[in-house]
């Protein structure tokens, strides 16, 4: 038998989220949290992998649209 997830499960989970998230901007303040949101961002842009991909997905993006658009 195969597992799986049902939709109302998922719907559930996805609450479950939203009221952690929203519970931590309450309690930890709305400057705090966005700014650690934004410091999470920018260590996460910094970090090789993604530049990697980033400049890999920019070149391939420029090759395709150079074949579109002449």
């Amino acid at each position: 038998m195969a597992n799986h997830v049902s939709i109302h499960q998922m719907g559930l989970l996805t609450l479950i989220i939203i009221a952690v998230v929203v519970l931590a901007i309450i309690g930890l303040g709305v400057g705090v949290f966005f700014s650690g949101v934004q410091s999470g961002v920018e260590k996460i842009e910094e970090h090789p992998a993604v530049k990697n991909t980033t400049t890999a997905t920019s070149q391939f993006l420029a090759n395709v649209t150079s074949k579109i658009v002449p």
